[in-house]
């Protein structure tokens, strides 16, 4: 059994990876793969999540499945061979693709880049490979000066800083990405570019309408707008990712550990779980060993509570991936031994007492765990909702939940300290279901002789009055 860490491994996979390979990556540490739909697509992604899938069901792996969109990016044309330019060298940008004239023209697929963009802006091309300084606008493009030797090859990322960018929530692709996605078992979305609470909104609405209601949207912050209306994001996400690569680009570089920080405190505010994303461990791609300013970034990662940390290329075309993933594991570990935070606490989005009840429940359960040192705190749930009031309070313990329903089992894969378990009935007569609880985790290893548990729940005692239970036990 895998050293048991609290935050969460979110590790990126290819759409021809190895199930095998999945499988080492689990027994590693990670609890959720990620397949990056900017490259994949329904067709080539098909049968690794059908294999994930059927690895879950036989109980082999257990990795939730998060579908991470193209989303509303900018980007240039496909060209049959690289643009070389020159520092100083003036090219033209067209969003019209049959009025290019010249092989130094380039496409942009953002139709307001002639009417929004002033002469004296500067265009991030490739994700910070060089600026494009714009020098004339014209009625059909804008001519650019670029600031630095580069190659501009097919389909490269631009970026316009502090630009409100006026392009859906979801694309046509997100959306054919999307519906596949439910039908295949995902259980996360990690939407791209989401700029206000109303794109999350708008995603939500289109789970709902396509079978996706259990579905959750971690909303990726990446641009200044995101950063603007991160707390109307917070409300309405499930889950908040930190994604650096593009706010480094979008925001000035130095800035960005001050913005991760705020995002991070933002995120437990409500109570939602927060991803670190971007080059954790980069070197690892192609070294066996990780540097010392990025294992000093995981570990700061951990000590701002962050709920999971993310791998992108170091898994999908590393040359060490299970090592990295090790790595990581280790990293983590030793940031949680250090924690001697308090517990966090969140504002509820709910006046519904039975919620209100539920969050109660919650920190009193913790306080008992944290004074009696039981090694774990077992609780109940269809929905998961306590299991999440849980994870939000950040527990020093393990937190089991014990689960009928397939969907919510694979709901935590991103919610610190909280570890599913599906049984196949809660009789929700609380000490029939906490010995069959207790017995599952003596047998996985978990628990022995002597360990103390506090367990948790909420039963309906006749109609509309629920009946918070919490009690502490020695395993025996």
């Amino acid at each position: 059994m895998r050293e048991m860490q609290l935050t969460k491994i979110i590790a990126t996979v290819r759409d021809n990876y190895e199930l095998e390979k999945v499988i080492e990556l689990n027994d590693a540490g990670v609890d959720v793969v990620r397949i990056n739909f900017t490259h994949a697509t329904p067709e080539t992604s098909k049968d690794l999540i059908a294999g994930v899938a059927e690895l879950n069901r036989t109980g082999r792996t257990q990795v939730s499945i998060l579908l991470d969109t193209k989303g509303p990016d900018i980007r240039t044309g496909i060209r049959e061979t690289p643009l070389q330019l020159k520092k100083g060298d003036i090219f033209n940008i067209y969003v019209d693709q049959t009025k290019l004239s010249q092989n130094s023209d380039i496409y942009c697929d953002y139709p307001n880049i002639i009417t929004d963009l002033p002469v004296g802006y500067e265009i991030i091309v490739d994700s910070g490979a060089a600026i494009a300084k714009v020098v004339e606008v014209f009625d059909d493009h804008i001519a650019v000066e670029i600031s630095a030797d580069v190659e501009i090859g097919s389909r490269r990322h631009l970026n316009l800083p502090g630009m409100k960018i006026k392009l859906p929530s979801l694309i046509e692709k997100d959306k054919t990405d999307i519906l596949f996605g439910i039908k295949a078992g995902i259980a996360y979305v990690a939407a791209s570019f989401i700029r206000t609470g109303e794109n999350v909104k708008e995603i939500r609405q289109f789970l709902d309408d396509n079978g996706g209601a259990h579905v959750k949207i971690i909303s990726k912050i990446e641009n200044q707008e995101g950063v603007e209306n991160l707390e109307d994001i917070c409300r309405y996400s499930d889950g908040i990712m930190i994604a650096r690569g593009d706010l480094g680009v979008e925001l000035p570089i130095y800035q960005l550990p001050v913005y991760q920080r705020r995002i991070a405190e933002m995120a437990h505010k409500y109570g939602k779980p927060v991803i670190m994303a971007t080059e954790l461990m980069k070197s690892m791609v192609k070294s066996p060993y990780p540097t010392r300013a990025e294992v000093s970034d995981v570990f700061n990662s951990v000590m701002a509570r962050v709920d999971a940390t993310m791998l992108s290329d170091e898994t999908a075309v590393g040359l060490y991936p299970v090592r990295t993933v090790e790595y990581m594991a280790k990293t983590v570990k030793e940031g949680e031994n250090e924690i001697v935070d308090p517990h966090h606490d969140f504002e509820l989005q709910s006046d519904d007492e039975n919620e209100f009840l539920k969050k109660a429940l919650a920190k009193h359960a913790l306080m008992l765990a944290d004074e009696a040192k039981a090694k774990a705190v077992i609780v109940f749930s269809s929905t998961g909702k306590l299991a999440q009031y849980l994870s939000a309070l950040k527990p020093n313990q393990p937190v089991y939940s014990f689960t009928t329903d397939y969907n919510t089992h694979f709901s935590f894969g991103v919610n610190y300290a909280i570890f599913s378990e599906l049984i196949d009935e809660i009789t929700w007569t609380m000490s029939e279901d906490q010995e069959k609880a207790i017995n599952i985790l003596k047998e996985k290893g978990v628990l022995k002789a002597g360990d103390r548990v506090v367990a948790a729940g909420v039963r309906n005692v006749g109609v509309n009055n629920p009946q918070q239970q919490v009690r502490i036990i020695t395993v025996r």
